[in-house]
Formats: C-alpha cells, structure tokens, sequence
C-alpha cells in the first residue's frame, strides 16, 4: 500500500511542479519565476540539444524522442529538483546518472521502453511504482536519519492512506515554493500570501469566473496557511475559471475541507485521472453530497477517483461515451445522477505497437469505430442501484440494457428525451415521471401499464398514431402527447386520475369524450384539425378549467359543448366567425378568454362580445386589440371594438319596448287627432254604413218606389210635416217619411238606408239644427255614399235657416263643398217668394238624376270635391 501511496505522492509532485510551474505543452522552451524550464514536443534526441541552463530547478522533456540517458547529458545541473523524461523512448540509463543530482527531488520515466532498468540511485531516491516495466516512477521520500526500507519491506511497514500522504504531498510542494522565493526578487505574492485564502461567506467561497491558475488555487486552499478559512467552506464555487488540471489532483486540494458539503467545478478544462488509483480511492469526506463536473473535457469514467459519499453529481456535457462497469461500485450512495449531452457510445482503437507503421500511400487508416451496441450490450454498463433521479437526454441512446428495469428499483424520475429510441423500454415499477420525448417511438405496448406508479408521462415530438387509454397506468396524472401524429383523442375511464393532458400538434379531427372524467383540468389540443365540438363534451369534463383551443378549424361554438367550470380558454386562430352570446353566457367562473382572428362577422351576435364581455370587470381579454371584421363588406378590415354596432341595433327586448312606446305614442296622438276633428263620428259611420251595406233588405230596384226622401233636425219636424209633407203629397209625390216608413222592428241605420237607396231623390232641410243631429248626419253621410256608388246627383238642399260659414262642423266638410257648389232652395217666409219655391221643387223632384261626371274623360273636378 506504501508502494502505490508513494507511487500517487511522486505523480502529484511531478504533476504541480511540471504543469504549475511552467510545463504546458508549448512548442518553445519557458522558465518562469521557480527556473523551471519546458522542453516537451521538441522532437529532441538528447537532453543536450535543449542546452538548458545548469540553474534549471525543474526540466520537462516530457514527449520528445530521446533514447538513452548519459551522465553528460546531466552535469552541473546542481539545483535540479523535478525531472521529467516521460513519453520518451529511453532504453537505457547510465549508471550512476542521478548521483550527482543531490537537490534531485522526483524523476518521471514513466511511458518509456519497457524494458528500461535504472540502477544506480542517490539514497534519497526509492523507486515508488512499477508496472510491467512500462511505468517507472522515483520519489523522494524523507531526509530524516531514519534507515530507508528497501521494496520489499514497504507494504509490511503499514499503509498510508490518501489523506497521510497529503501532508506530505502539500509539504513539498511548500518547500519547492519556499526554495524559489530565496532565488528570486521579493514579490507581491511572496509578501502578501496569508491574504491570498480564500474567505467563504455564510458558508460558501464563490472562485468562479476567476480565471485562477492550479498555483493561485493551491495557494488559495494552503492547509498551513488558510486552515480556519477552509474549515468554514460548506459550499466551494469554482466554475466558469477556465482551470486546467487533473480531477483527482483537484480532489486532492479539497481534502483540508472537513466540512464541504457542496463543489461546483464546472465549465472549466478539468480531465480524467491519468492514472487508476481504485485501490486506494478513499477519501475522508464525510459531508461532501454534490458534486457538479458538467461541461468539462473529462471523455472517460473508467479511472474516475471521487469520494463515495457523493449523492448528487452532474457529468453533463463532459463527452464521456459510456458508463463503465466499476462505475456503479464507486458511486454507491448516488441518487441523482446527471448526464444528458454526451454520446453513448463504444469506441474501437488499434493496438499501439512500438515501430512506427508506414502505410502504402493512397490507402485509408482508420484510427477508431463507434458504434452503440456491442457483445456486451449497450454502453450504459452499470448504474448505482440507489438512483432515484437520473437525467441522460440527447445522449444518442438506442435501447436501455436488459438489467435496467429489474436492477433500478427505487428509480423515481427518468430523463431518455432527444435519444435515438425507437420502442419504449421495460421500466421498473417505482418510476413517477418519464420522459421519452423527441424520440423515434411509434406505438405505446401494452406493458407500459406496469409501471403502476406513474404519474408524469411526457412523449411529446415522436410518431404515435394511436392512443390506448387502457394501456397507460391508472396512476397517471399528467401526460404530454403533443406533436406526434394521432387521427382521433379518446378519452375513457381509464384516465380517471389525469389531470393535465395535452395532445396539441397532432392530427387530431374529433375529440370523443367517451366517459366521464372527473379529474382532467387543464386540457391542450391546439394546432389540430378539429371542427367542432361534441354536444356532451362539457358535461364529459366538469372539471376542466383550462382548455385551449387555438389553431384549428372550429367555425362555431355550439351552446352547452363547454364545461361551465372553465376558468381560462383559449379559442384564436380558428375559423370562428360569429360568437353567439349564449356560448359564454353559462361560463359563470371564465377569467381568461384569448381570442384572436380576423374573419369575425360583425352582426349583433358579436355586439354582445364586443361590448358586453370585452368590458366585463372580472374578464381578461387576450387578443381583443387584433380582432377585425371580414363581414360585412363595408367593415371589412376595420377593427371589431371600434364597430358601429348598438344596443338599439341589436337588442330586440329594446326594439320592441321602443316600438311600443312609438306605437302607444301614435295612438295617443291619433285619439288626440280624432277627439279634436271629430274622427270617432267617422270612424262610427264607417262602421254603421258597412253593416247597413250588409244587411240591406233586397236588391236595389231600378224603379224607385219614393219620389223622395226628406232628412230633417226634430227641431224643424213641425214645418217639415204641416208644410213640406203636405204640399209635396198633395202635388202627388210619394215621400218617404221616416215616422211612418220606417219598419218598425228593424234598426235605425238599416231604415235609413233602404229608405235612402228606394228614393228617386233626397231632400236636406238644412238649418243649424240640422248640423246637430246625430241622425241627420248619418242620413247626410248616406246619400253622399250613394251619390258616389250611383255616380248621380241625387241631392236637394233646402235651406230653412241661415247656416253661418263657421256653424257647420268639421266633420261635415262635404256639406260645405255642397252649399258652394251646388244650387240649393231656400226658404221665404214671404208668400210670393213661398210660390217661387214650391214650383222650383216640384219641377226638381220630377228632373232626372244627372251623373257627377259628365263624360268618361271629362273633368272629374266635381267627382273630387265630392270626395
């Protein structure tokens, strides 16, 4: 155990005094402060072609071409501490070579012929590893008086573990650092080191984008010097600082950390182990559960050394090609494991002869193979039994191993998207969340119902044609099937736990509810081919607060098809053209409403969208702004909130009570109207003349049987019958006199006119009484209708009295026109006059009764003022 602790203490002193101290693989020689001078990838033969100077503390001829080592190659090299020569191709080494070299610290012969021997070592140096003879290290290990045990007496001395060997490790380096400081000008750093530690705040030393070098890191982390600060780190930030070094070595710089919970070492240019150390991989953190290594040129696992106490780490981005077998016995207390963006695959080299091959020119050498899937399987060859949380998208995965279901038993949460996987894999039965998206996986197995603890399932962007409600486990709650290639969305009994479902970007063209479900919330089928939705689709989802419609085909929305729960909807980018009051209506709990399209009928049945929802208090509208009207012509283009719809437009309730009140008002006005010109009177005649029409007794006779027909007021009865009456029936007329003509038990109007109708003329004793008769005015009225029907005058008026312009009411209009027109007979109280009258009409009782219009295209001026 010695032998290899000593082995790992010569390569770490080799490695900080080589790459700290000036030996990056540069193309010139450089010497920095410590006269530490890099001469690897010269191409050099012999130590002396590099003509370094004799002052040199530290020499790298690491990668050259030198085979043989002499003691001339190293004289005067009196200060020489750190020697390199490996990956050389020495065969032989003079004996006696490093005697001289009594400041001779470590020497690395390391990947060298095989068969190089060294003989000939100052006492201080002990060979500290070999391996096959390919790997020949030499370590200075103590100048103390103390006898040095040979080789064989090392491993029975005790072992050492890495932390013993630190101490010794960060001693040398101090004293190699404390050397240099006497060799060369006092400097800031020499003066000023105790400043350098770093100081955690609350708990934590934040190093990152630093651009710190491993020799100010190392400086910064010095056990001697910064002790108190280290013992306060929990948390330790390193990333984004560009650093270069070995992981182990990095490790190896966090052991004074006894309280170090937490590393962030990630994008930097940290690499793999050089060499294997498994056998005394032990480290004494005890606290130390996350580590983050992503994005990092680590590229192999096979000789990672971290503690085992690590239960989380994070291999994102670090180009390794697969997970070693070993992997699963050093990482035994992992839990979440971290390891999407690398490429999972197994890499095939050519054996390294030791003769340079030459090939024929023209021909193709081929340096390696990749494939994902060997003999062995594939390249996920091991994984710590207690993950529960493991992450490996975009990793260029095939298939998962044969073991991986029975093996990860208490895997809770598994990461497969952006892979290459083309059948869903065998899963264990603790698995909660799944996520297999942007894959190749074309149907869902029956079998995926084992896994009878899921609940968050996400197989969005791969190429599924049909969905199985009854395979997919009863436990699942939220399931992501979007942008794959389904035709029709069931949905049964069988998800009566789902609660968030999203199908959008398929080719779905119905939605076929055909159970009840009482759980589904939040449902997304935007970008499909749907229509229309089914009429029980809201009473199959009562729950469903969240539905997104958007970028499909549905032209109107029929009333009841949405759950009355909706909370938030989503209907743009349709072919929505009208939006019917009573579709939101019932959607007593929307808040949100998104809605956006420019094909909008702006009729009234978007009135009540436009101004009644648009300004609801409680409901936010998405989308409002970009609404525009398609129909009709006149608006099209223009903005649907700025539309000229009305209330008065579009509510009938408002319409009808305005119409109403119109109409109410007309009749008001009309009673008005009538009442002051008397048009109830012509209303009642109206109605008398057209029942008397009705019910006349008998054809109309052509011969008349009464000469005439007298119409008089009561008032003027007594001269009407001791003076009209008598003379007119005495002269020989036959005269209808309504007290003795009329038939009694008839009514009043139907005597009137059959009494008016069988009269060769009618005879109007005119006085301002008359006027004021009820029975004289219907009489009046009468005749005046037959004159019109007959088309013959057949009126006599006789004036008893003076009727005044203004006496004779309004109503009776056509009386006025007659006394104007007409010739009428008036009455004398003078005897002479009194004959005059009597002859005048006695000859026009026997006239004949000439028509109102004299000719058939003759005036009708007379026929006019009639009327």
């Amino acid at each position: 155990m010695r032998i290899l602790i000593g082995s790992l203490h010569f390569y770490f002193i080799s490695f900080l005094a080589s790459r700290a101290n000036g030996f990056p693989p540069l193309r010139a020689p450089t010497a920095n402060a410590f006269a530490s001078y890099n001469y690897s990838y010269l191409n050099l033969s012999s130590v002396l072609e590099a003509q370094a100077p004799k002052t040199a503390r530290a020499l790298n001829f690491s990668h050259n071409a030198i085979e043989k080592i002499t003691k001339r190659d190293l004289e005067g090299f009196d200060a020489l501490e750190v020697l390199d020569l490996s990956y050389n191709q020495i065969k032989d080494v003079e004996p006696g070579v490093f005697e001289s070299l009594l400041s001779l610290v470590a020497v690395n012969l390391s990947f060298n012929d095989k068969k190089l021997l060294v003989s000939g070592l100052p006492p201080h140096l002990k060979p500290t590893s070999k391996a096959s003879g390919s790997l020949q290290l030499y370590k200075y290990f103590d100048r103390s008086p103390e006898p040095s045990a040979s080789t064989e007496e090392l491993p029975r001395s005790g072992g050492l573990t890495l932390q013993d060997g630190t101490v010794r490790l960060r001693r040398s380096t101090e004293d190699l650092l404390r050397r240099g400081e006497k060799n060369v000008t006092a400097s800031p750093t020499a003066t000023s080191r105790p400043n350098f530690c770093g100081a955690p705040m609350n708990g934590t030393l934040d190093l990152s984008h630093s651009n710190l070098t491993e020799d100010e890191l190392t400086l910064k982390l010095d056990p001697d010097l910064c002790q108190a600060q280290l013992d306060g780190i929990v948390e330790l930030d390193i990333s984004h600082s560009d650093l270069e070094m070995d992981l182990l070595s990095l490790f190896v710089l966090f052991l004074p950390m006894k309280n170090v919970q937490s590393i962030d070492a990630s994008y930097n240019k940290l690499t793999i182990n050089v060499l294997d150390v498994e056998a005394i991989c032990k480290f004494p953190f005890s606290k130390l559960s996350f580590l983050n290594i992503s994005n990092n040129p680590i590229n192999s696992l096979d000789t990672l050394c971290l503690p085992s106490t690590i239960k989380v780490i994070d291999l994102s981005f670090t180009n390794i090609s697969q997970i070693p077998q070993n992997f699963a016995k050093k990482m035994t207390n992992l839990e979440h494991m971290y390891a999407q963006g690398n490429h999972f695959i197994y890499t095939v080299r050519p054996e390294v002869t030791d003769g340079v091959s030459k090939y024929p020119p023209g021909t193709v050498h081929i340096n390696a193979i990749s494939f994902v899937r060997n003999q062995a399987g594939t390249p996920i060859e091991s994984l710590p039994k207690g993950v529960k949380h493991l992450k490996m998208s975009n990793c260029s995965i095939v298939e998962l191993p044969e073991w991986f279901a029975d093996t990860m038993e208490q895997l809770l949460f598994l990461d497969l998207s952006s892979n290459r996987i083309s059948v869903l894999p065998d899963l264990p039965t603790s698995l909660q969340h799944l996520d297999v998206s942007n894959s190749d996986i074309k149907i869902i197995p029956p079998s995926f119902k084992s896994v009878s603890n899921l609940t968050i399932f996400n197989i969005q962007n791969n190429k599924i044609t049909d969905m199985h409600p009854e395979y997919f486990p009863l436990t699942l709650t939220q399931c992501d099937i979007s942008k794959n290639k389904l035709n029709v969305l069931s949905l049964t009994d069988a998800l009566e736990k789902l609660k968030h479902l999203n199908v959008s970007g398929n080719l779905i063209t119905r939605l076929e509810p055909a159970s009840h479900l009482p759980a589904l919330a939040n449902l997304d089928s935007s970008h499909n081919l749907i229509s229309e939705l089914p009429d029980h689709f809201g009473k199959a989802l009562p729950t469903l607060k969240y539905f997104n419609l958007s970028g499909n085909k549905i032209s109107f929305l029929q009333r009841g098809s949405l759950p009355a729960s909706l909370v938030e909807l989503d209907i743009s980018d349709n072919a929505i053209t009208t939006i019917v009051e009573d579709t939101f209506g019932q959607l007593t709990s929307l808040s949100i409403l998104t809605v956006q399209g420019k094909h909008f009928f702006c009729n009234c049945d978007l009135y009540w969208f436009v101004n009644v929802y648009i300004h609801h208090p409680h409901l936010q509208i998405n989308g409002k702004g970009n609404l525009r009207c398609s129909f009709p012509p006149e608006r099209r283009g223009s903005l649907v909130e700025r539309s000229n719809l009305t209330l008065l437009y579009c509510s009938l309730g408002i319409q009808m009570a305005i119409t109403a009140c119109a109409a109410i008002l007309v009749v008001l006005v009309l009673t008005g109207l009538c009442w002051r010109f008397d048009g109830l009177w012509y209303v009642r005649m109206g109605w008398y003349w057209c029942m008397a029409k009705r019910k006349q007794y008998e054809k109309r006779p052509e011969n008349k049987p009464f000469d005439a027909f007298i119409s008089y007021s009561e008032q003027d009865a007594d001269w009407t019958k001791e003076h009209l009456l008598q003379r007119l029936e005495t002269d020989g007329f036959k005269i209808c006199y309504h007290e003795r003509d009329f038939k009694p038990g008839h009514p009043v109007l139907g005597n009137i006119f059959y009494c008016i109708e069988n009269s060769h003329k009618v005879l109007f004793v005119l006085s301002p009484s008359f006027v004021n008769s009820c029975w004289c005015q219907y009489e009046l009225y009468f005749a005046e209708h037959r004159v019109l029907n007959e088309n013959q005058d057949s009126l006599i008026m006789i004036v008893l009295e003076d009727l005044p312009h203004n006496s004779v009411p309004q109503k009776f209009s056509k009386l006025r026109k007659l006394l104007k027109r007409k010739t009428y007979l008036k009455w004398s109280p003078e005897e002479h006059k009194q004959k005059m009258f009597w002859r005048q009409l006695a000859a026009v009782l026997k006239t004949t009764n000439e028509p109102v219009v004299r000719a058939e295209n003759g005036s009708a001026q007379e026929m006019y003022e009639m009327e």
